[in-house]
């Protein structure tokens, strides 16, 4: 029998949900990557200046993931990683593109959780899911963890071994905050690796952006009601 997503980041700090998008849904996706994205400069594992792609503040340019974003599947995994705290629930902090292109060099492990000024105890403060729009694989730049870490409380050692997580377009990786992470380089000739970033955290912390991502209160009135929760107040199911 296979494992809950729960009990697969219960044991190794991630799991991933298969199949969670369809073909015809991540082929929509795609398109509209290559529509919102930037050029960006970043450093090639040959030393030189390369150029990927990235956007900010991608909540503000489109509505095509609020119900990704608001999927009951992630706000459960979600609700039952964080430490929420009664009815302070917990926010959306970062809604990107993760853009790996041919000769881009690593992202060096680390810990989300680190942002904040002391480490998460029993449960994290944050967590990251990555919605994969191309194969993941090491030789293109896949997420790289290290299985277990999430029970370390020592700082993060760059030097640790870590293994490539491989998935299908359209499966969900879904990271603990305290959990070792990072990416390969793509020593590729012609793939790139793109996913879509959702990064949540408890509804006590700093978010990663300005309030409600700078949108009018009417834009934020317009929203459906669970996005506007993970903007504003924040979702725990624990309300009195």
């Amino acid at each position: 029998m296979d494992k809950s997503i729960e009990e697969q980041i219960d044991e190794n700090g991630y799991g991933i949900i298969r199949g969670f998008i369809d073909k015809n849904r991540v082929e929509k996706l795609s398109r509209l990557c290559e529509e919102v994205v930037e050029p960006r400069e970043v450093k090639g594992y040959d030393g030189n200046a390369l150029t990927t792609y990235g956007v900010s503040e991608l909540i503000v340019k489109t509505r095509e993931l609020d119900d990704l974003i608001t999927d009951p599947r992630l706000l459960s995994v979600s609700r039952s990683l964080i430490a929420t705290i009664d009815w302070w629930g917990m926010n959306l902090s970062d809604l990107s593109i993760k853009y790996v292109v041919p000769g881009q060099d690593i992202r060096s492990l680390h810990r989300d959780d680190d942002v904040y000024p002391e480490l998460s105890r029993a449960q994290p403060f944050t967590t990251n899911a990555l919605l994969a729009l191309d194969p993941f694989d090491e030789a293109v730049g896949a997420t790289t963890v290290v299985p277990g870490s999430h029970r370390w409380d020592h700082p993060v050692d760059l030097n640790q071994e870590t293994i490539s997580v491989e998935m299908d377009p359209g499966d969900l990786l879904i990271l603990s905050g305290r959990t070792w992470h990072g990416h390969g380089p793509n020593t590729t000739r012609d793939r790139r690796r793109r996913a879509i970033n959702i990064y949540v955290i408890a509804g006590w912390l700093q978010t990663g952006h300005s309030a409600q991502f700078g949108m009018s209160e009417k834009e934020v009135a317009a929203l459906p009601e669970s996005l506007r929760q993970l903007l504003v107040q924040g979702v725990s199911g624990e309300r009195k």
